[in-house]
């Protein structure tokens, strides 16, 4: 019955507002009882001291008082408080009522339990038949008739119980009335509401399943901006993360599947013309360099891809330890004096201390900035500067490494960090490189929970800066 929640919410907030409505008309007819009962009991006594007030000016003897009350209209005074009244003695004998069958009142002589509490002094107020004397249940008020002090006798008003349960219905059928409309206005708004919910989830959901089926285009239109807008904002930011990551993923396949193809077609080649005799027996030791260099440079792409893997997977366990970043760029630039001298690039390093001690991974700062030095003199102009800068502020100590050379387009420039993505599209400089350098990197230096950015302006320098603790 209730399989979608559409229908769920509508039955929920519909038994909300019917059991809210009948608890409250429940108090509202209790309450309501009560008080109509307690202000026709201030009425009947209102009028009872009214009566007796006139009898005590007014009072020679019984007969006397009789005619008195029926010329000031002792039945108007019933009329107004809608009851009966009657005037008896102290005996309990009837000498005057409201009624206009005064005849059948005229002497009647009431029990002594009925009047008794009256005629001592004492008020009284009872719901019942009176001891029996009316065949309904009537609202007795008795008031005490007094003359000079003394009782003379009491004044009983009687009203019917039903006018007070007719007045209770009266206003009980409009908060009926009322209530109905209210379900009425309610049910809309709920109807309403519930689609407003409902809806947005259905398009969630209907874009859900064409993204698991492999679409990653589909987004849901954020009409609100309540919580199934963030929702709805959350979704798509979700489904862009898996396009991304789609996207990576067939990047990564086709970029492995070409550095791949690539050397494992040069050695093939190469292997195959020195098996058949196409490369002659002099040049042979030529090609078997160019096969060891392919083959290593597959060895590199493997142990870096490797390498990537553990370090996004956490599994690259950390050695932090203190030592000379100074000590660590000296040694790195005298591995690549070689390739300094051939390109004829000048290096200037500038260190603000001596001594610039850090904590982190030896081997993997080693290899940031290995990495990052490569690169520097791979794309710097023959004859052109690589600045080396080590500063500390703020205890962590900056390390920068600047080239002159082609420098990075700007729109590339959130890319580089990507796997396999290069640059140099020609390979015109790079032409041994896996496009993993930077990728790991950055991992690296994430990895020791510190930060490393790029600046650059195309065709006259890049800039690599990342931080590292202080010791």
């Amino acid at each position: 019955m209730f399989e979608n929640i559409f229908s769920r919410l509508l039955f929920v907030y519909f038994l909300i507002i019917v059991v809210s409505f009948l608890v409250l008309g429940g108090l509202l007819y209790g309450l309501l009882g009560d008080y109509v009962a307690s202000q026709k009991e201030e009425v009947l006594l209102h009028t009872g001291e009214r009566v007796n007030a006139i009898t005590s000016i007014l009072f020679e003897d019984y007969t006397a008082l009789a005619e008195t009350l029926y010329r000031l209209n002792l039945e108007a005074y019933g009329a107004n408080a809608d009851a009966l009244i009657l005037i008896v003695d102290h005996t309990g004998t009837v000498f005057a009522t409201s009624s206009e069958y005064f005849e059948h009142w005229e002497g009647k002589k009431l029990r002594k339990e009925q009047y008794a509490d009256v005629i001592e002094g004492k008020p009284q107020t009872k719901i019942g038949t009176f001891n029996g004397m009316f065949d309904n249940t009537v609202l007795t008020v008795g008031v005490p008739l007094k003359h000079q002090g003394d009782v003379m006798g009491a004044v009983f008003l009687h009203t019917p119980v039903p006018e007070i349960h007719k007045v209770r219905y009266e206003v009980f059928k409009l908060f009926m009335i009322s209530m109905m409309v209210a379900i009425l206005i309610a049910l809309i708004l709920i109807l309403f509401l519930s689609r407003r919910i409902s809806q947005p989830l259905k398009v969630i959901n209907k874009a859900a399943k064409t993204i698991a089926s492999g679409e990653f285009e589909n987004r849901v239109p954020i009409e609100s901006n309540d919580e199934i807008g963030e929702l709805c904002k959350t979704f798509n930011s979700m489904a862009e993360s898996l396009q991304n990551l789609e996207s990576m993923r067939r990047s990564f396949i086709a970029n492995v599947s070409h550095e791949l193809r690539t050397p494992m077609t040069t050695i093939s080649g190469f292997v195959e013309g020195i098996m058949d005799g196409t490369i002659p027996h002099e040049n042979q030791n030529r090609y078997l360099k160019i096969v060891l260099d392919e083959a290593r440079r597959l060895s590199r792409l493997v142990n870096d891809l490797l390498d990537l893997s553990k370090m996004e997977a956490g599994e690259n366990v950390l050695e932090m330890r203190v030592f000379d970043i100074n000590e660590l760029i000296r040694v790195a630039i005298i591995k690549f004096e070689t390739k300094i001298m051939e390109k004829n690039i000048h290096v200037n390093a500038y260190f603000e201390e001596e001594n610039s001690s850090v904590r982190a991974d030896v081997d993997s700062i080693q290899r940031v900035v290995t990495n990052l030095l490569d690169n520097a003199i791979k794309f710097c102009d023959f004859g052109k500067n690589i600045d080396i800068t080590v500063t500390t502020k703020g205890g962590q100590v900056y390390v920068s490494i600047r080239d002159e050379g082609l420098g990075i387009p700007e729109k590339e420039l959130n890319h580089i960090w990507e796997r396999f993505y290069k640059t140099d599209k020609s390979r015109g400089k790079d032409k041994w490189g896996t496009g993993l350098g930077l990728a790991i990197v950055k991992s690296i230096i994430l990895q020791h929970g510190r930060r490393i950015w790029v600046e650059s302006v195309q065709d006259e320098y890049t800039r690599f800066t990342f931080t590292l603790e202080k010791a």
